[in-house]
């Protein structure tokens, strides 16, 4: 949890305000996963704060979402076109990719709970 505030913080992907009036305020939450090598074990423990957007409203805190991901076309061309050139394949893991994207909406949301820094928990 530390890491990814840090990197939020490092990124400027926010900032501390006191809560507005008459705007939505989102709430927040901590999805958690484990990594596990090929034999089973955790490698790697992995926390992300989430915006619970149920809470958000179409036209004021969004216009569209969506994610960044790979067709199995592409990824089968590539695998196909590495093995035919007899080249080396890796994965490359873009950690923290989505918070470089544009965003033209201003969007209030509640600080996780424990982390606190003022401004009123927005």
């Amino acid at each position: 949890m530390l890491k990814e505030l840090a990197v939020m913080k490092e990124k400027e992907v926010f900032h501390t305000v006191s809560r507005p009036i008459g705007k939505n305020v989102v709430k927040s939450k901590w999805v958690y996963a484990n990594k596990y090598n090929d034999k089973g074990h955790i490698v790697a423990r992995k926390a992300q704060l989430v915006a619970k957007d149920f809470m958000q409203i179409l036209g004021e805190d969004y216009d569209e979402t969506y994610t960044s991901v790979a067709r199995l076309e592409s990824v089968q061309l590539v695998c196909a076109i590495t093995a035919l050139l007899g080249l080396r394949l890796w994965q490359v893991d873009f950690v923290s990719a989505f918070l470089d994207s544009k965003n033209t909406f201003e969007i209030y949301i509640e600080q996780p709970l424990g982390f606190d820094e003022g401004g009123d928990k927005v």
